[in-house]
């Protein structure tokens, strides 16, 4: 009997360890000149002179993350184009704004939003995805033309 409650227990450790095991970050840290050219090159542009704390290739994902010393994550498609800009709170240069998003977006933020800040921009099938530093914070979806399709407030 003793036996028995001993190998269950030792089973219910050996499936909790493997449980933690599988659910470790499977990301892999690569260095720098492994990212895809358009990804080294938007570095470069929008961020020169930026340290790069990390590089990652996600794994499951098709797609790059790269960690900047500033606080921004930028996140690449496997091609190396971007698909995401995250500040983490601080604002996105306007430069890249512009040069990044359609001027439609750019235009409504400002008309709409004159003192909030986009904190983050991505790109997706459908068309773009931005946040401001609204407070709530503002959510808003436009599609591949610039349109507003959808505005959230969190």
């Amino acid at each position: 009997m003793k036996t028995n409650i001993i190998y269950s227990r030792v089973s219910v450790l050996i499936m909790i360890i493997l449980g933690v095991i599988s659910c470790s970050d499977d990301d892999q840290k690569i260095s720098y000149n492994k990212l895809p050219e358009l990804s080294q090159q938007f570095i470069e542009t929008y961020f020169e002179g930026v340290i790069i704390t990390k590089v990652e290739k996600k794994s499951g994902e098709p797609h790059y993350k790269v960690d900047l010393a500033n606080g921004f994550e930028v996140r690449f498609f496997e091609s190396g184009e971007w698909q995401a800009v995250d500040g983490n709170g601080t604002s996105i240069p306007y430069k890249m704004q512009i040069e990044l998003l359609p001027i439609k977006v750019v235009n409504y933020v400002s008309e709409n939003f004159p003192v909030a800040e986009m904190t983050e921009m991505s790109r997706h099938n459908y068309g773009f995805e931005i946040e401001l530093n609204t407070n709530p914070e503002t959510e808003i979806h436009f599609d591949k033309d610039g349109n507003v399709i959808v505005s959230t407030v969190e």
